[in-house]
């Protein structure tokens, strides 16, 4: 059962995405972000199930501790020190909340990226865009599902290396040949989807396509909420109220009735799609149990 955004006008479904990217890249205050990787490891989960979770304990979990390890190591500003190295550098507690901050944004982003490639698939993206920009359009296609491809046909290689006992000795070595494959493998399939894209007439002027993607009340209704959203919090940011300073002490903004609208509203952001697949899931099978 497609619900949700999947089931939505592409056009709705990018609109969503731009917001909910636009704003995570840019909000450092505690309340938002968690807010924000909330509803992106819920939605992600949703979607992709067992392969976030593998996702998040071997990948983005390291990456948070590194970012952390790394702006605490570097940068010493701050009033309050924890504890000092025998070089003589301090580590503060500002650096070290400032770089979990920072590693939890690059997450929560790199999170609703896995969710916008579920969503936003090729024939979507360029249904939207390849009147406008064809060529532009295909390639930025091409670059957004490159990294999950490139990770995805890395498992491949592995599976048939140790399938046919070709796994070399020494890590270098076996990393370089995988590497040197994988990139064969992406460039031959880069040429291989140019010329089928050229054959079909893609980009032609005057060239007609099958869309089965049909606007509907509900995407207008969607589209109607996001921006409301949009505009609160664009008042909220216009107001200061995402500010967080973390130089040289730790402050927040004082909560006003403003900054309540504005988690509010930005939870209902974050957590619309992973919600609405909840309760549309709820209803199917209310319905199925009839």
């Amino acid at each position: 059962m497609h619900s949700g955004l999947k089931s939505a006008h592409p056009a709705a479904g990018m609109l969503y995405f731009v917001s909910v990217l636009a704003f995570s890249m840019q909000f450092f205050h505690p309340v938002l972000l968690g807010l924000s990787f909330c509803g992106a490891l819920l939605y992600s989960l949703r979607l992709r199930g067992r392969a976030t979770g593998r996702l998040f304990g071997r990948v983005l979990l390291p990456t948070l501790l590194f970012v952390t390890l790394i702006n605490t190591a570097f940068d010493h500003y701050g009033i309050t020190t924890l504890f000092t190295l025998p070089s003589g550098n301090r580590i503060t507690l500002e650096t070290l909340v400032y770089g979990f901050v920072t590693g939890a944004m690059v997450v929560t982003v790199f999170l609703w990226f896995t969710c916008y490639n579920e969503i936003i698939t090729t024939d979507k993206f360029l249904f939207l865009f390849g009147r406008i920009l064809p060529t532009g359009a295909l390639l930025m296609s091409m670059t957004l599902r490159f990294i999950p491809l490139f990770y995805r046909r890395l498992q491949d290689v592995r599976r048939a290396q140790r399938g046919i006992g070709a796994v070399q000795r020494g890590r270098l070595r076996s990393a370089m040949r995988t590497l040197s494959i994988l990139i064969t493998w992406s460039l031959e399939n880069a040429v291989e989807i140019s010329d089928s894209m050229k054959s079909r007439g893609y980009g032609l002027r005057g060239r007609t396509s099958y869309s089965r993607y049909v606007w509907t009340a509900r995407d207008t209704a969607l589209s109607l909420l996001l921006a409301a959203i949009d505009a609160v919090v664009i008042a909220a940011i216009a107001a200061g109220r995402t500010r967080a300073i973390y130089d040289p002490y730790i402050a927040m903004p004082r909560v006003t009735g403003l900054s309540v609208a504005l988690f509010v509203c930005y939870a209902l952001l974050c957590l619309l799609p992973a919600g609405a697949d909840f309760v549309e899931e709820l209803q199917w099978n209310r319905l199925r149990s009839k």
